[in-house]
C-alpha cells in the first residue's frame, strides 16, 4: 500500500501539480473570447492512446480576441492548461487547440471537426487569460487550487500512514526474533544400549530353567570317530 500510495503521489504530481506550476492557471482571470480564425496547420501529431496502441491526430490551431482592462488582444486558443503546457511554446503549426488521442484516425479528426464547430469563427464563450502572458488563453481550467491540493494531501498521507506501520510491523518482527532466539531449550540426550567399555565385563544372563531345576551344561562327547580298528578284518 505505501508503494501505491508513494506512485499515486508521483502521478499526482506529474498530471497535475507540474501543468498547473508551469502554466500558472490558478493565476487565469475569465474574460469572454470570440473565435476569429480556425484551420488545419497539416501536421499530423503522434500520440499513445493506451497499452500497445499509437495513433495520430490533425492539428487545428484557432485564434481569438477578447477585452481585458479595455485593451483588445488577440490570442491562441488551449482548450486546457496541459494542452498549453505542452503544445504553448510550440512552432504555430503544432499549436493545436485541442487533442483527440484516439485508435482510430478518423474518429480523431471527427472529434476535432467536432470542437471546431461548437466554437467555430465569430461564436463567444468564457475563456481564461493570464495577466503577464496575455497571447495565449484556455478555454477551461480542468485542475482548481482545491484539486491540487486534496490529490497532493491525501496522498502524502497515505504514504506516510503506511511507511509509519512498514517500520513498526519489522521493528516487531526484529524484537520476536531476538526473543525467541534467547530462548534456552535444554537438549535431552536418549538413554543409549549398554555396550562393553574397557576394564569392564558384561555380566553374564542367568541359564534358562525347567521345571525349577537348573540345567547343568554337558560336555561334549569325545572320541566320536575312533582310529581303532579292533573288530575289523582286512586281508
Amino acid at each position: 500500500m505505501a508503494a501505491c500510495c508513494a506512485t499515486g503521489l508521483i502521478v499526482c504530481g506529474a498530471v497535475i501539480a507540474a501543468p498547473v506550476i508551469e502554466t500558472k492557471s490558478l493565476e487565469f482571470q475569465e474574460t469572454t473570447c470570440t473565435t476569429n480564425m480556425s484551420y488545419f496547420t497539416g501536421q499530423y501529431i503522434d500520440c499513445g492512446c493506451g497499452k500497445n496502441c499509437r495513433s495520430e491526430y490533425p492539428c487545428m490551431r484557432m485564434t481569438v480576441t477578447y477585452v481585458a482592462n479595455n485593451v483588445t488582444y488577440d490570442a491562441v486558443l488551449f482548450d486546457t492548461e496541459s494542452r498549453l503546457s505542452s503544445d504553448g511554446d510550440n512552432a504555430e503549426n503544432r499549436q493545436c487547440v485541442t487533442a483527440p488521442c484516439i485508435r482510430d484516425r478518423e474518429d480523431g479528426r471527427a472529434e476535432v471537426l467536432k470542437f471546431n464547430d461548437t466554437y467555430a469563427p465569430g461564436q463567444s464563450y468564457t475563456c481564461l487569460y493570464h495577466p503577464d502572458r496575455p497571447t495565449k488563453v484556455l478555454l477551461t481550467r480542468l485542475f482548481t487550487y482545491d484539486a491540487m491540493f486534496h490529490s497532493m494531501l491525501w496522498t502524502s498521507i497515505g504514504t506516510f500512514i503506511f511507511t509509519v506501520l512498514m517500520i513498526y510491523c519489522w521493528y516487531e518482527c526484529c524484537q520476536a526474533k531476538k526473543k525467541a532466539c534467547s530462548i534456552h531449550v535444554p537438549v535431552s540426550v536418549p538413554p543409549q544400549a549398554p555396550g562393553a567399555q574397557p576394564g569392564y565385563f558384561i555380566t553374564q544372563p542367568p541359564a534358562y530353567s525347567a521345571g525349577g531345576e537348573n540345567l547343568q551344561m554337558q560336555p561334549p562327547p569325545q572320541n566320536l570317530y575312533s582310529s581303532e580298528k579292533s573288530g575289523y578284518t582286512y586281508t
